[in-house]
C-alpha cells in the first residue's frame, strides 16, 4: 500500500556526493527537489549548479545584512 502511495505522488530522493560550500566538508546531499539540496554535515540547503563540473551554491532568501551564519 505504501509503494502505491509514493508511485502516485511521484516521491523520489537522489543523493550527491561533493564539497559543501558552507561547512567546507566534503558530504553527502539529498535532494529536496530538483534543484534543492540539503547538506547531511551541517543541514545547509544549497542550489546545485552545473556549468562543467557540479557544485553546491547557498541558497540566500533573505536581503537582511545583519543576520550572520556560524558554522
Amino acid at each position: 500500500m505504501n509503494q502505491k502511495m509514493f508511485n502516485t505522488i511521484g516521491l523520489a530522493a537522489q543523493v550527491s556526493n561533493g564539497v559543501c560550500t558552507i561547512c567546507h566538508h566534503e558530504s553527502m546531499f539529498v535532494s529536496l527537489n530538483r534543484e534543492t539540496y540539503r547538506c547531511v554535515t551541517c543541514g545547509s540547503d544549497l542550489h546545485q549548479h552545473v556549468n562543467g563540473k557540479i557544485s553546491y551554491l547557498p541558497i540566500t532568501t533573505s536581503t537582511r545584512k545583519d543576520i550572520t551564519v556560524d558554522v
